[in-house]
Parts: structure tokens; sequence; C-alpha cells
């Protein structure tokens, strides 16, 4: 928690915003292409933006949030799940390619859907902007004559700007090629500004006209991004930090809307990616090391994947845990709340405070989510066991206060058990006892431990206690006094903390199971 300095990473941001524009509404702007699934990785666009929204409204400002929907953007190649068939859509704009399912809504309706149903379940309000309706509306006309009047101004801004060569033959602009709905096969021959038309050599060969009101011209991308700037009049805007290098298309596209389009870039937030835990290279849909929000958000509340984005510095590469540290997140989550409500001081309670969807009432419970998944497991997915266990192993004030919070969390734990959590974790209660053959020494462990367990609270923190002193009472190695219990119990060599998991069953149970080996 070291990270979070006297001021949180957000008011800066909101201070530079109030210095600049001390009245009025403030346009936050995110944009992607939907070219494949939306990952966690994707959600942070969108978070981002939405913190500064919620900062925003805080202060007392008036905020609007667009998300540019880039489906005028060209498919760039077929991704590896993406049938062969798809081999003749590249190049094509995303919102003319089919859906993969063989439906009849577009590839870019297709995985646009599920990007704005996580926005709604995660509670983003935005104004969806589609790119290829607005071009088709002539929003970007004038802005695409203006580009093609001053395309060597815009060479150069380009060339002095990120040190590269322009090439001779480049144009501002693609043309949706007739012939074969592709971005990439006409050729640029002129343009007549007062008819809004360009003119082109189809992949036919014969020549055609685009009308740039309709849909049939659209700026190329290091354009594109300024000319929106330009007519939404753009605040601020967070981006993935690779745009944000010098001589990147952020810094570009800040020379061409000031020097091109007479306007002011927006406030920059460049963010860095959200990667797998123990993976360096960023979430990818054709990598296929992704996790989607969709099924992120079966596993947490949204409030905790708001969480997780908006504790972090945006500069900071974050590592998505869907295992093991899903519980731990869970968990910093259920403390850094609890102290905000009961009015403690805590490190990350700015974070939470622009998280939370729902202040009145707890997001999750205090209890740790190891161990409600460990009671889940044993009640057996059983609601009402589970209340009655955990009320047993020492968190009968969490379940009077929260039960309905808890019961809700369990939905959670049942799909985090199913979708990923290690095999470690993941067990069941053998009812028999299982045939497995001890040796003197486990026998001896087994003899001393019934012993201790005879009477004596009955409490997660004790049993562990009785179990290692248990094992140093014979001399057997605590791992080894460990895994012999897990066979008894669960049939593993490994399993959830033994003296909670003991603790949350019948005593007599485990008696009689240990006693079975005597």
């Amino acid at each position: 928690m070291s990270e979070q300095t006297s001021k949180y990473w957000l008011h800066a941001i909101l201070d530079e915003i109030d210095a600049r524009a001390k009245s009025g509404r403030i346009l936050v702007s995110s944009g992607i292409t939907p070219s494949g699934p939306y990952h966690v990785g994707h959600a942070r666009e969108i978070l981002t933006a939405e913190a500064v929204r919620r900062g925003l409204e805080s202060r007392g400002r008036e905020a609007l949030h667009i998300h540019n929907v880039d489906d005028s953007d060209a498919l760039r190649k077929r991704y590896p799940y993406l049938p062969e068939s798809f081999e003749k859509e590249v190049g094509k704009p995303v919102y003319l390619v089919p859906a993969p399912d063989g439906s009849t809504q577009s590839y870019a309706d297709y995985y646009f859907s599920e990007y704005a149903a996580a926005a709604r379940k995660l509670e983003i309000p935005m104004e969806i902007w589609r790119s290829h309706e607005e071009y088709g509306r002539g929003v970007f006309a004038d802005a695409i004559v203006t580009a093609l009047t001053r395309r060597d101004d815009i060479a150069k801004i380009l060339a002095h700007v990120s040190q590269r060569e322009v090439p001779a033959d480049w144009q501002p602009i693609q043309i949706l090629d007739i012939t074969t709905k592709s971005l990439r096969t006409a050729e640029f021959l002129g343009f007549d500004a007062a008819t809004y038309t360009v003119e082109y050599r189809a992949a036919d060969g014969a020549v055609h006209q685009a009308d740039m009101r309709s849909g049939e011209v659209k700026l190329d991308w290091r354009v594109d991004w300024p000319a929106r700037w330009a007519i939404l009049g753009v605040d601020v805007e967070g981006f993935g930090k690779e745009h944000a290098t010098k001589g990147g298309s952020y810094e570009t596209g800040a020379a061409i809307v000031r020097e091109i389009f007479d306007a002011e870039p927006p406030i920059a937030v460049p963010f860095n990616p959200i990667n797998l835990k123990g993976d360096n290279q960023k979430m990818s849909s054709s990598l296929g090391n992704l996790v989607t929000i969709a099924d992120a958000l079966e596993v947490i509340p949204p409030d905790i994947l708001r969480y997780f984005v908006f504790k972090s510095l945006p500069q900071k590469v974050l590592a998505f845990d869907p295992g093991v540290g899903m519980g731990q997140l869970i968990d910093e989550y259920a403390a850094t709340e609890a102290a905000v409500r009961s009015g403690q001081s805590t490190a990350f309670k700015d974070a939470w405070e622009v998280s939370v969807l729902d202040q009145d009432h707890a997001t999750v419970s205090t209890v740790p989510f190891t161990h409600l998944a460990t009671v889940y497991q044993t009640a057996q997915g059983d609601s009402e066991r589970v209340l009655e266990l955990l009320t047993r192993t020492g968190h009968a004030q969490a379940v009077r206060e929260d039960a309905s919070v808890i019961e809700r969390e369990l939905k959670y734990v049942a799909a985090w058990l199913e979708r990923f959590a290690p095999e470690s974790s993941k067990f069941s209660v053998l009812l028999e006892a299982p045939e497995v053959t001890l040796q003197s020494t486990q026998k001896d462990f087994i003899v001393a431990l019934v012993e201790k367990l005879a009477d004596g609270a009955w409490e997660g923190d004790v049993l562990q206690a009785e179990i290692f002193a248990a094992a140093q009472q014979v001399a057997l190695a605590p791992k080894e006094a460990f895994s012999t219990l897990y066979q008894l119990f669960i049939g593993k060599t490994a399993g959830p903390k033994l003296g909670p998991f003991l603790a949350s069953q019948d005593r007599d149970f485990v008696l009689t199971r240990l006693n079975a080996y005597l």
C-alpha cells in the first residue's frame, strides 16, 4: 500500500483540469477498435475515463464521458480465433465484416456488445460514439477537406515529430473501395473540396468517386484522433502508454490538432497495460493470454474490479491474478471498505470512494475469501449451512451483520472455484474414510492429536496450533503431518488451511474419522 502517497493520483489530474477549464462541462473521452474479445486490460480504458468523470462530479463539475467505437477501422489480419474464411475480410472496416458466429450482426457489433454489457455492469455512464456512423453523417467531412488541403503540412509535422520519413504517396485518408469494400485497395487520384469528393482508382482498374460526407472516406488514424479531439472538444483522454512515447501518436496528434485544426489537445492520462499474473506480455486476444471482463465480473463484484484499477497509478503495469490473488484482492478491498465505513484511517480510502457503487451497504463481508471458499465447499454450496459453519468458526458477528452480503458473495465463490481456483484450493470432504496406510509415526501423531482435540476450544487458530504441537510431540515433520490429515479428510495431499477447515467440521465427525485409523 506504500504506492498511495499523501495525494491520490486522480487529484493531480483533476487539479490540472480545473486549472485549464475553470467552468463549463468537461468532456472525457475513451476509445477502442472492436477487433476481438474485450479483456480486463481493455477495462482500464473506460475505467480511467470513469475515474476522471466521477472525480470531477465529486468536485461539483459537470462531466460527460464519450466512448468512441472505432468501428470504421480495418480488420488488420485474420486472428487465430477466426475461421479461415475471414482471410477475405482483412482490410474491410470492421462494421462491414460479418460476425464470427454467423449471425446477422456485424463483427463490430458482435464484440462491442460484450464491452457495452461490461460497462453497464461496472456502472460506467458513457455516451457511445460509433465512428462509422459519424463518418456516414458527414461529421468529419470538413476535417477531411482540411487534411487533404494541408496534406504537405501534416506530412511535415509527422516527419518532424516522429523523426520518420513520410512516403511521397502518403495521404491523410483511407478510401472505401466500392469494388472490394476494403480500405487498402483504392489508389488516391485527387479531390474536389467544393463537392466533397475524392477520385480514386479501384481494384478493378476503373476510376470512381467517393463522397466524404457518406462514410466512403475516413481519415488516417494519426489524423483521425486529433480531428476527433477538435470536433468533439475533448478536454481529457486516457490511452495506452505506447501512444505517449516521444514522437508517438499523442505527440503528433497534439501538433496536428494545434496547427491544422486550430484546437488544443486534451489533457493526457497515459496508462500501462494489465497483464495476467506471471506473464510479462499484456493481455491479448490474438495470443489468448486473457481473462475477459465478463469472466472477471463472474468472480468479483464490479466495485472490486473498479478498485483494482483505481488504487494504482496509471503508470503502473497491473497484474491481474484470477487465482490465489483474487482472494487477496477481495480481502484488501473488504478491509479498506470496513475501515472507511467505520471512520478509520486507511491507505486506499480515495480509491475506494471512487470505486464503490453503493456507499450505504457493504460490497463484501469481512470473512476472509479463502475461508469462505473452504466453508462453501465443506457445506457443499448450502448457504444456510455456510452461515452455520461461519458462526462456529469465529465469524458470528459477520453473520449477524452481513448475512445477506455473505449469501451474495457465494455466487462469486462458486464461479471462482469453477473457473479459476487452483486445484490446491478445491476439495470435497470424503463422507467415508478412505483407505490410507499409515506409518507408525503417523499413527502416533493421530493418537496425540485425538487426545488434544477431545476437548477445548473448537476454533481454527487453536486447532492449527494443536496440529503443530501433536506433530512436534512425535517428531513428525509438519509437512508430513498436514499431508496425512489432508489424505484422511479430502483424499489429497494439500488443501485449505487445516485449523479453520477442521473447525468447520463437527468435532465428533473429526474424532471419528481420526479414530478409524487407530
